[in-house]
């Protein structure tokens, strides 16, 4: 993959995850045009579980407290809560129902981000939160 394809992917997934917080309802958000990029519905919903898997072991941290990784991880389903009903809703069914995008591709921002030193332990599993 190239580096145009990755930001391409990175731009294609931040577009996906505004279209779904706005909509809430664990459908996978589509454009066509996206096809070039992920094989369908279901290799943007690989993609999102893969980034949604990276975030939980870069912020999860096994030698913090039980009460710090319960918070951390409702910390981050809070924060990417459309991203988690997606996954959820593709886990239930089999890919879950699709969104399909129209109208025009909103063009990239610039975004100035913050870089931050994670400093972690073990993988943690990401399974559902323990009540």
């Amino acid at each position: 993959m190239t580096w145009t394809e990755t930001h391409e992917r990175t731009r294609i997934i931040r577009e996906a995850i505004a279209a779904a917080a706005s909509d809430m309802t664990g459908a996978v958000p589509w454009r066509e045009e996206w096809s070039a990029y992920f094989d369908g519905p279901s290799g943007l919903v690989a993609a999102l579980r893969a980034r949604w898997e990276r975030m939980c072991v870069a912020q999860l941290d096994c030698q913090a407290s039980h009460d710090d990784v319960d918070e951390t991880y409702a910390r981050l389903r809070r924060s990417e809560a459309a991203v988690v009903k997606i996954l959820e809703t593709a886990r239930d069914q089999a890919i879950g129902r699709v969104l399909p995008l129209t109208g025009a591709t909103p063009l990239p921002q610039n975004v100035k981000r913050r870089i931050f030193a994670l400093h972690g332990g073990p993988v943690l599993p990401t399974a559902e939160p323990r009540h």
